[in-house]
């Protein structure tokens, strides 16, 4: 596969003293391949210049010194590494550049992982090829300060420092996912990671650049759907991955991009993914869970808990199967000042919402009609499973128009950035052949951004960003009211280097109405503030400093859930749970506080960071311990919270005498969450540590990962507690290398140890634990 690349060097304001020469580099990678008509630019200077065939460029009379290299790769992502010109040749070699080096394309500034104020965290693309998982909250499971709010397979949360739901937002190519993931933990996430190429995660408030949805977090997933690179020829990639019984996952991939000319570049990819339902180590309800439903009678003769239990699913969790499938086509006209282009995206996926169980007295009672009639018996037994059975049948289309323009050096205005996006979204969720409720979500996005050049010393980002929901949900189970939600904001973000520190403040302001056919509209703004800095302390150790705050408007859920109030409360199917919606909210303010410490030398790297988060109004959904008709009641209250944590990864890479390399980590996470009565926020996760060792040696890699999830007991009220568990993972990868392909072929294990995993954040975590051991082989070419 050619790599295009962008190379871009800062000059230091050190080097006025120093003696100049020609610049002379090349780009290659392991396999020595070269690359030609690579785009290399000074920045902040007039000075550009490409590679020749040879993969080798010159500037000439260019200053002695230490310089900043932007490097982009496989048009999608691109480095941040250091050089020291000093009038040798620079050999400048792709594989060798480090993970920390990736630049955050989440932030319009686009800084590296060092350089960022505020913690982040990447996935490459070789990295997501072996890890990810059937929806996004499983792919980035093990970032340190990440957990899954999993709903099975089929769906799930992504939740940052305990936060998730509409705190987190997710982003596909700095677009805004709009489907239902925000309203209930059941509704998939609709972003594929099986077509990423890069997925980064913002951890802490980032609510400057994309809003109050994102005051927990941002994840931004990468693909190549719309080419922002001229392409040479044609390239792209298959892969294929096929599981045993316990998942009976099937899944293939498909991705292809093209030159339709000089200028016009063309993407299509497809995607087909199915799986069983799954196995699991023992019964699908907890130990915990079931000595809560049954009171745990001490008079219980002995074998008599057990019978209890026979009639419980145990081995496979039933109703979690998915399938899922997907294709997106992309066109861009790509010249030396940007491109523009459009794409349409089509997801489709039907999967089983697991562990649901509804009562069925007056089909028990047709059922005793029924063999008095002498009907048989085991058809009428097998409808009423299938009446049982809850599953989501989803289908969500994308057009998105995106551009970028460059102007020349000297201009105030250095690059313009927007992108016009819409969505029509619509699920059901379905009681056996029955439609329960059926959501539609129609959106539309537009957003500019201007980088402009120097004022004062500064340089920044100001933007614009309108977004308009118009969502509905239809049927005899329906329990939110139809609305539409406005919001219009402006932002601005600027930043300036020091000698040995680097500067951040930025604000925005959101403006946003909520109208619905029953109560007046709901306005509201907010207005959020950010001070950031990363201070180099020498030349391995940085400390970024970050403070923000940050505001969050109530959402449509949180306000009109079961409003206006009835003589009957409508439950949520596919959490079998009532959520009433609370009127009076109004805003919540989080202030946090982050502080980290990074060291990177001589193969040994380092990344802590501690945090505190003060919310003030906090809006929550509340257990309120009743229940109607057996079902439980949520009332949506506001509190003052504090939310505090830390992350910590440690590792040490090198090469022994025998030409193996070795990379070792050690990671450690935990957060607790309380509110000002000193009760417990809800679904927290409990801390972890582990240790990862890598193998490579030639072709072959091997790794192996040991997480300790310890025990859950800091819980809210009517919340039960979970047990730790044990996590051992196991990967061998196998490449071979050709000049016109690569080829990589990896099995993977999954939970060695056969655990019986409960993840905290779960909202169905006691009647839904995620998979047992599991045995996944695959391929990948791409060429």
């Amino acid at each position: 596969m050619r790599n295009l690349l962008l190379l871009t060097l800062f000059i230091s304001p050190a080097l006025w003293a120093q003696d100049s020469s020609d610049l002379n580099g090349r780009i290659t990678n392991n396999q020595d391949q070269v690359f030609s008509n690579v785009l290399v630019r000074i920045q902040g200077t007039e000075l550009e210049t490409t590679t020749d065939q040879a993969g080798e460029f010159t500037f000439e009379n260019l200053a002695e010194g230490a310089y900043e290299l932007d490097i982009e790769i496989n048009r999608a992502k691109h480095y941040n590494t250091d050089i020291n010109h000093d009038g040798q040749a620079l050999s400048i070699n792709i594989d060798a550049l480090r993970l920390d080096d990736l630049v955050v394309t989440a932030n319009p500034l686009e800084h590296n992982q060092l350089r960022m104020t505020t913690p982040v965290a990447i996935l490459s693309e070789e990295d997501l090829v072996l890890d990810r998982g059937l929806s996004i909250d499983q792919t980035l499971n093990r970032i340190t300060g990440v957990n899954s709010g999993s709903f099975g397979v089929g769906a799930g949360q992504v939740v940052i420092r305990g936060q998730q739901g509409p705190r987190v937002t997710i982003l596909n190519n700095n677009i805004t996912n709009q489907d239902a993931a925000s309203v209930s933990p059941d509704h998939w996430i609709t972003t594929e990671p099986l077509l990423a190429t890069q997925v980064e995660v913002l951890k802490g408030p980032g609510t400057l650049l994309y809003g109050g949805g994102a005051v927990g977090g941002v994840v931004n997933v990468v693909d190549e759907v719309i080419p922002t690179q001229k392409i040479d020829g044609i390239t792209g990639g298959i892969e294929g991955r096929f599981s045993d019984s316990t998942l009976g996952e099937q899944t293939g991939v498909f991705t292809i991009n093209g030159a339709l000319s000089d200028e016009w570049m063309g993407h299509f990819s497809y995607f087909n993914s199915q799986t069983d339902d799954y196995e699991i180590p023992g019964f699908a309800e907890s130990e915990i869970y079931h000595e809560a439903e049954e009171g745990h009678d001490e008079d219980h003769e002995e074998g008599e808990h057990d019978d209890e239990r026979e009639g419980e699913d145990f081995g496979v969790l039933e109703n979690s199967s998915l399938e899922s499938d997907g294709f997106n086509v992309g066109l861009s006209r790509v010249t030396d000042r940007g491109y523009w282009g459009i794409s349409y995206s089509d997801y489709n996926r039907n999967y089983g919402i697991p562990g649901h169980e509804h009562e069925h007295g007056e089909e028990d009672h047709d059922h005793d009609d029924n063999v008095a009639k002498g009907e048989d018996d085991d058809d009428h037994e097998h409808d009423e499973e299938e009446e049982e059975i809850v599953r989501i049948d989803l289908d969500k289309s994308v057009f998105n128009i995106k551009g970028l323009h460059r102007f020349d050096d000297d201009s105030f205005i250095r690059q313009f950035r927007t992108h016009y996006s819409n969505t029509d979204y619509m699920h059901v969720e379905l009681e056996g052949d029955e439609i329960g409720t059926m959501f539609d979500n129609q959106a539309d996005e537009f957003r500019f951004e201007m980088t402009h050049g120097t004022i004062g010393g500064f340089e920044g980002v100001w933007g614009f960003q309108w977004t308009n929901r118009d969502f509905s949900a239809l049927g005899e189970e329906a329990y939110i009211l139809p609305t539409e939600t406005q919001i219009w904001s402006l932002f601005a973000i600027e930043e300036r280097d020091f000698d040995n520190w680097h500067a951040e403040f930025g604000l925005r302001y959101d403006n946003q109405t909520i109208s619905s056919d029953f109560f007046p509209d709901f306005d509201d703004d907010a207005l959020s503030i950010s001070l950031g800095a990363t201070f180099d302390l020498n030349d391995h150790w940085t400390l970024p400093i970050n403070l923000t705050s940050a505001s969050r408007m109530a959402t449509a859920e949180e306000l009109f859930s079961n409003q206006p109030l009835g003589e009957e409360l409508v439950p949520h199917l596919a959490t079998d749970a009532i959520e009433i919606g609370n009127l009076d909210l109004e805003h919540e303010v989080s202030n946090n506080f982050d502080i980290g410490l990074k060291y990177r030398n001589n193969g040994w790297r380092f990344s802590g960071a501690l945090f505190y988060n003060q919310l003030d109004d906090y809006i929550f959904l509340r257990n309120t311990g009743l229940e109607e008709d057996e079902t439980r009641i949520f009332i949506y209250a506001q509190q003052n919270a504090t939310f505090t944590g830390y992350e910590l990864d440690l590792g040490y890479q090198f090469e022994d005498s025998f030409a193996n390399q070795w990379d070792f980590r050690l990671f450690a996470d935990g957060a607790e969450a309380e509110l000002n009565t000193g009760e417990n926020v809800p679904r927290i996760p409990s801390e972890r540590y582990g240790l990862e060792v890598n193998w490579n040696r030639g072709a072959w890699n091997v790794g192996i990962n040991h997480t300790r999830v310890t025990d859950q007991n800091d819980v809210a009220d009517f919340e039960l507690p979970t047990e730790g568990y044990d996590l051992l993972d196991l990967n061998v990868n196998w490449v071979y290398y050709h000049d016109r392909f690569e080829t990589l072929v990896f099995l993977r294990a999954d939970n060695l140890l056969d655990e019986e995993i409960r993840e905290h954040a779960s909202f169905i975590k006691d009647i839904a634990p995620r998979p047992g051991r599991s045995i996944t082989a695959g391929f990948r070419l791409t060429f």
